[in-house]
């Protein structure tokens, strides 16, 4: 595992039991860095490769062994808290639906990766194997016009092993009066500025731990999002897609206010720092700012992600275009977009009903 300055993981290796180097894997995990894959995903795909082998070593199975019903094996026990228990409710399991599925994507990719090296190869067999039960479907290209074009929007995809039925959570989102006591609990105006960038610009944690100065323009009011692999404090956004966004007047002035009245002389290149150490400010430095101010508003359900998808449903129910909200929070496509953000919760349902002359509430 390679480290930042900070102590901050960059790079990840799977070692076994023995505390040697699964070379299979790393050398998967070479190959994405290769093709820049965002650091993010190499991360999971690391600790889902992890969970794998581990799975496979109790089970007295290797690469070759895989199988639909292997992988089916794999997903419950990677599910349940424990052999014995089968948890029947989603909250009682080890890890969600979602995360089960991510890890047996990532299996996927990892076989087709290995069948790649040649018929020789470790795991050649069980990709095979994979191949005859794999399932095609079609996925559409383009979903934001509906009854538009033919049957070539659509292009076949297949998938390799199974997956888990998925359920579509309900987004957790935040109030403007909620917001408001979060703010009015900052102790100073660099946890109010990390706040406020969050709720009113939809950026990421990542993305507002490694802002610099010379990202923030504050006569044109505009940052620009840089996805950097340099940040000490292994700042990273999700993805590498860089761009420039808006930002309020409100948050400009707060910045400057910030410079002005805290930041002061101090000598760093970066936004968000630690006053003590002089270092920028970490991923746990920001959870402990969170976690102290879930204590002091009583809300402990919600987190920086939860500003996030609060901006970008405020912004669906003001009427911004989804392909605008979808440069502004720098998604790789649109349909990532589409697909997170489509909710309608019991209000926006009723405010249609009303709009449209379903229901007649005048009186």
């Amino acid at each position: 595992m390679g480290r930042t300055e900070s102590g901050t993981p960059n790079r990840w290796t799977v070692l076994d039991d023995d505390d040697q180097i699964v070379h299979e894997v790393n050398r998967f995990i070479q190959y994405l860095l290769s093709l820049e894959a965002p650091d993010n995903t190499v991360r999971a795909t690391a600790y889902d490769l992890r969970a794998y082998c581990e799975f496979l070593t109790q089970t007295g199975r290797d690469f070759d062994d895989v199988s639909d019903e292997v992988l089916a094996f794999f997903a419950r026990w990677y599910r349940n808290p424990a052999e014995n228990v089968t948890a029947i409710v989603e909250s009682e399991t080890a890890r969600t639906r979602s995360s089960t599925n991510r890890a047996l994507a990532s299996i996927a990719s990892f076989h087709r990766y290995l069948g790649s090296l040649g018929e020789g190869s470790v795991g050649a067999g069980g990709l095979r194997r994979l191949q005859e039960s794999a399932r095609t479907y079609r996925r559409p290209r383009v979903t934001v016009l509906d009854n538009v074009g033919g049957a070539d929007r659509f292009r076949p995809r297949t998938q390799l092993g199974p997956r888990l039925p998925r359920t579509r959570s309900r987004l957790k989102l935040l109030t403007i009066q909620q917001v408001h006591e979060i703010l009015t609990q900052c102790r100073d105006r660099r946890d109010r500025l990390l706040i406020m960038l969050a709720f009113t610009t939809g950026m990421r944690i990542g993305q507002i731990l490694g802002l610099r100065h010379e990202d923030i323009d504050t006569r044109q009011r505009t940052i620009r999002i840089e996805s950097r692999e340099s940040n000490p404090n292994g700042a990273r956004s999700k993805g590498r897609k860089s761009g420039t966004i808006p930002m309020t007047e409100q948050v400009n002035r707060l910045y400057i206010e910030y410079m002005h009245e805290e930041y002061g002389y101090i000598d760093s290149p970066f936004v968000f720092i630690n006053f003590e150490t002089i270092q920028p400010m970490t991923y746990s430095a920001a959870d402990s700012i969170i976690q102290r101010l879930r204590r002091k508003t009583g809300n402990h359900r919600w987190s920086i992600h939860t500003l996030r998808h609060t901006f970008v449903t405020l912004s669906r129910r003001a009427g911004v275009p989804i392909d605008v909200i979808s440069n502004l929070v720098l998604h790789s496509n649109l349909q990532t977009t589409i697909d997170m953000y489509s909710h309608l919760d019991v209000e926006d349902l009723r405010k249609l009903l009303i709009k449209y002359g379903a229901w007649d509430e005048s009186s």
